[in-house]
């Protein structure tokens, strides 16, 4: 009879089973060659746009170059600077949005936070609340949030389309240079381009949905709205240092619902469902929640992935006590991306694993130390209090362990004992 474990097969026999954190099955890879319908739609909305242009005669007279300078200009330039202008406006849109629907600009996407000793860096998810293009954003009210976040995600597109009738309207540009004209009209067009686009509701190959998925996810106020604002909510509990385990329960129901597409809503609902289930010490369901997470990493921002990987790394050296899957796990994550908190926590797991027991709860206190370094904040006295709980759990293993030993030992020599009483009868 063959074993589950050696068909490498294992979710087929149990629908509790963990194939991927047991790493029986790899993870899945990147893929970046599938293009959404919205850079689809972009893509060939400008080259036929450019044909179009290039049909015109008045057009033709503006761009024909008289060099090789007016060729490079006219042709790679002003293009590249009117997309940018173009998505500097789409962004802006969002931006003015959302500050007049009551939501603070926490920092830029393309800026991704140090992996220093910041408080920031306990949680991945604490800098993720609500990302929109290359900003992140807090909610200052969870009242109305679905209306608030409808604004705000409205705002982006509606710009875009809005902003080239005010460019065209403008009486100044036919008498400007002939690049400023181009340049224009290049800007007006791929707003529009932009506009759109951002309004097809569609899923990106990273696994993030469009301002009109959003858009049409709210307007239907269907499932997926509600894991994403349960998500939100979460998100800005733990970023407020509130326990999860104090997290209403309500939250991680909404939140890991579907299970039908792997989205990065649904990875890093599945995630902050873990931390809940993990805090009560519920450690069945965090591994469902743990397996959930794992089996999409694509759609997850790189800050995320490496954190999933190294909780799957702690899981197998602290709670399964294997030190092999342990270093496996261990291994995914990229060097340098792991704040030097993350590092001694993973140390603290191994060291445990490979039978060190003392040397793992000597290097906790060194965790606790540096954790008391940071600034005072919620965040810090959240993880605190669960460092301090992990070393009351080890404590506990290590005196149960000794008690263990010292048992067998006696019950040997007692052994031995009667052993040599019943030879010498």
């Amino acid at each position: 009879m063959e074993l589950a474990s050696d068909t490498k097969n294992l979710a087929a026999y149990s629908p509790t089973s963990t194939p991927l954190l047991d790493v029986l099955r790899p993870v899945s890879r990147d893929s970046r060659g599938k293009l959404s319908a919205g850079e689809y739609f972009f893509l060939s909305g400008a080259f036929m746009l450019l044909l179009v242009m290039a049909g015109v005669p008045a057009l033709r007279r503006l761009v024909m170059p008289a060099d090789a300078t007016s060729l490079w200009v006219t042709a790679l330039v002003l293009p590249a600077l009117a997309l940018a202008a173009a998505a500097l406006i789409h962004e802006l849109g969002h931006l003015v949005a959302a500050r007049l629907a009551g939501f603070r600009l926490l920092r830029l996407a393309i800026a991704a936070p140090a992996t220093g000793r910041g408080a920031d860096q306990l949680h991945a998810c604490k800098n993720e609340v609500l990302p929109v293009g290359s900003m992140v954003f807090v909610p200052r009210k969870l009242d109305r949030l679905e209306n608030r976040l409808f604004a705000v995600f409205l705002g982006g597109p509606l710009a875009s389309l809005l902003w080239p009738a005010f460019l065209e309207a403008c009486p100044h540009w036919p008498q400007a240079h002939p690049w400023t004209q181009w340049f224009v009209h290049l800007w007006s067009a791929s707003s529009v381009l932009l506009g759109i686009a951002a309004l097809l509701p569609d899923v990106s190959r990273r696994g993030v949905f469009s301002d009109g998925a959003r858009l049409v996810m709210l307007l239907m106020n269907d499932a997926r709205a509600a894991r994403w604002t349960a998500t939100i909510r979460m998100q800005l509990a733990l970023g407020e240092g509130k326990p999860a385990r104090e997290w209403n329960p309500a939250w991680t129901i909404q939140a890991t619902l579907l299970h039908d597409d792997d989205t990065r809503d649904a990875v890093t609902a599945q995630w902050l469902a873990y931390l809940w289930a993990a805090e009560r010490g519920d450690i069945t369901t965090a591994t469902r929640y743990l397996e959930e997470a794992l089996a999409a990493p694509p759609a997850v921002a790189s800050r995320l992935r490496d954190r999933l990987f190294l909780e799957a790394a702690v899981f197998q050296a602290w709670f399964r006590e294997n030190p092999g899957k342990a270093r496996v796990w261990a291994e995914h994550i990229h060097g340098g991306r792991l704040s030097m908190l993350e590092q001694e926590r993973l140390k603290v797991a191994l060291l445990w694993a490979e039978g060190s027991l003392f040397d793992a709860w000597e290097k906790l206190s060194d965790y606790l130390t540096l954790l008391r370094e940071l600034p005072a904040s919620g965040v810090r006295e959240l993880a605190e209090k669960s460092a301090l709980d992990w070393k009351r759990q080890m404590e506990s293993r290590m005196l149960t362990r000794a008690w263990r030993t010292m048992y067998t030992v006696s019950q040997q020599v007692e052994g031995v004992t009667q052993g040599r009483e019943i030879a010498s009868c």
